[in-house]
């Protein structure tokens, strides 16, 4: 049987829950009957799982395709289906409050195998997933444990008690640790059948960012892919004592469990993440990234390729991370490698990074060729407030503004309103353009003026400036959309308001460095792109991280673009990452250089 794409399990899961419904069951049912019906084929020597069972469901067709689908599977990857089905039929709210999204085995694998590369030893030290929802690290560490006590001559009782006591897990979901517990089973079948001996594997129901403090500075080696979701004020409140030190504004709980991964462990011991890459250089996590560069060294990121790739219905940009507990001491900066990931799993090394301690973003590499460009950019002190710029936010929001709002500008006269203003939205927005502004809007029933009253509001920009649009999407090739806003919009109108979802870089001094024109070039240009992209970790253009974007020395930059030389190339030439001399000038810098 051919492997199923990962479209077909989706729509054999889907099938499932059309079975449910059929029954008049529930989810923990669905996942307790198709677990039985697998062990009953594939692993019949082992105690029924104690998750409740319907004789209805599996008589169901649907459950018999799927149990069929998991039978043809590698057994890890059955698994993460299984747990993923789980997650995908249930309630939603109970599914966004847990933020259940399970880590495929291919990356698993790969962060295992980053693991042993560091040093660590599977036959001999602890091992702890604080989120370990379907056991996608337990049951692989499982099975590397037993790979490392044959080798030493273990039996298979011996090796089972071993495990069973250096294996940890918590949930906060009962279902998903009765899961867990009998995956670990499932994995190490062969042994349990051979000794008869079923251990009691401590995956435990438990809130572990307040209920593993006995355990706290003690164990060799954490895994997690911790849940990720903005918090509540109501939640936070009792966790504020415990997290004070890595919280700001409203946190995402991720960055909570980073934390508690951290002080889980040893001095020396290891921490081996997936998470989102918001952490690497969001506003908010800024106390975070000083708290790991405090008590941990980096010691790698793996930057997978695909955020389509990894989570399912999410897309989310992934980071691998290795973290190394150290006694704390404050630093201005630590080095780490840094890879980049595919979705199979596979490393591909693209060289070192400098992290700064001072809560500002990190700059990580995502190929190759970009260590040149951060090592070149490391070297520059100009950004955007050096050319006589600042950044903001457009403040209008469409569906919470209550002030009236026009189609057109004749529209608005006709009701005599007081204060017509044009409204900018991001698709306005073409790279590289100039916006204007028509007096009706491009799209059917859009809006393009809103009365603002009698009332003066800082909303509206009257300063020459670049619009951006704030939200990407992985079909544009281009993260920095950037448009000058044409003259003729402040002679017409007198200023414009921007829709929440563009940024707005307004001239703040009388001669800037570049007109709007150039600087909507320059922040076009594919290496300001490129470097955008390495400090950058939300598919949000963020004001704080365009705040931090490198930028050429403005008397440099107006020097290389004379004879008709491009903005691209005129950005390299005053880089440093090509030659300006005439004979040399498409030249590219070769890495020796770079990293001397």
């Amino acid at each position: 049987m051919a492997p199923l794409s990962k479209l077909s399990i989706k729509r054999r899961i889907r099938g499932l829950g059309v079975a449910v419904n059929r029954c008049e069951s529930d989810v923990a049912t669905l996942v307790g009957t198709v677990l039985r019906m697998w062990c009953k084929t594939a692993f019949p020597g082992l105690p029924k799982p104690s998750l409740p069972y319907s004789k209805a469901l599996a008589d169901e067709p649907e459950l018999a395709a799927f149990v069929s689908s998991l039978s043809h599977m590698t057994f890890l990857d059955a698994t993460y289906w299984l747990s993923s089905s789980y997650a995908m039929l249930a309630d939603e709210g109970h599914r966004r409050q847990l933020a259940m999204y399970f880590t495929p085995a291919s990356i698993t694998d790969g962060l295992l195998d980053d693991l042993m590369a560091q040093g660590v030893d599977f036959g001999s030290q602890t091992f702890l997933d604080p989120a370990c929802g379907g056991a996608a690290f337990l049951a692989p560490i499982a099975q590397r444990m037993r790979t490392a006590l044959r080798k030493r001559g273990f039996t298979s009782l011996r090796l089972l008690k071993h495990i069973e006591k250096h294996l940890y897990g918590a949930d906060l979901d009962k279902t998903l640790c009765i899961l867990s517990r009998h995956f670990l089973c499932m994995a190490l079948y062969d042994d349990i059948q051979e000794t008869g001996y079923v251990p009691s594997f401590m995956v435990h129901v438990a809130n572990s960012l307040t209920q593993l403090g006995p355990v706290l500075g003690t164990v060799d080696v954490v895994v997690c892919n911790p849940p990720y979701r903005k918090m509540t004020a109501e939640e936070l409140l009792p966790l504020r004592p415990v997290y004070a030190d890595v919280i700001e504004a409203q946190p995402n709980l991720y960055a909570l469990f980073i934390t508690l991964c951290v002080r889980l462990l040893r001095i020396g011991g290891y921490a081996a993440l997936v998470t989102p890459t918001s952490f690497l250089s969001g506003q908010y996590f800024g106390c975070l990234r000083k708290f790991l560069l405090r008590n941990t060294d980096v010691a790698h990121i793996g930057m997978v390729s695909d955020r389509q790739g990894v989570f399912i219905d999410v897309e989310q940009e992934t980071a691998l991370t290795v973290l190394r507990r150290r006694t704390e001491e404050d630093r201005t900066f630590v080095k780490a490698n840094v890879s980049v990931v595919s979705v199979t799993g596979q490393y591909t090394n693209v060289g070192e990074c400098v992290l700064p301690n001072a809560g500002s973003v990190w700059p990580i590499p995502r190929s190759v060729d970009d260590v040149v460009l951060l090592k070149r950019a490391a070297l520059s002190r100009f950004r955007l407030s050096d050319y006589g710029y600042r950044v903001r936010i457009g403040a209008y929001v469409w569906n919470r503004d209550k002030r009236p709002k026009f189609e057109s500008l004749n529209d608005a006269r006709r009701v005599k309103a007081h204060t017509a203003m044009p409204l900018m939205w991001s698709r306005d927005i073409v790279l590289g353009g100039i916006v204007r502004l028509e007096d009706k809007p491009s799209y059917n029933g859009e809006h393009r003026f809103v009365d603002l009253g009698n009332k003066r509001h800082t909303s509206v920009v009257t300063s020459p400036c670049v619009v951006m649009q704030r939200v990407t999407s992985n079909d544009q090739p281009r993260r920095l959309v950037a448009a000058a806003v044409s003259p003729g919009v402040f002679d017409a109108y007198g200023g414009f308001i921007g829709e929440n979802h563009i940024v707005i870089i307004e001239a703040v001094s009388e001669k800037p460095a570049l007109p709007p024109t150039k600087l909507a070039k320059l922040l076009s240009a594919r290496t300001v792109d490129r470097y955008f992209r390495c400090i950058s970790g939300a598919t949000n253009v963020s004001a704080f991280e365009l705040k931090q974007l490198a930028l050429p020395d403005p008397r440099a930059l107006i020097a290389a673009a004379v004879g008709g030389r491009s903005m691209d190339d005129a950005v390299n030439v005053a880089f440093g990452l090509v030659l300006g001399n005439d004979s040399t000038e498409h030249q590219t810098v070769r890495m020796s250089q770079c990293l001397d």
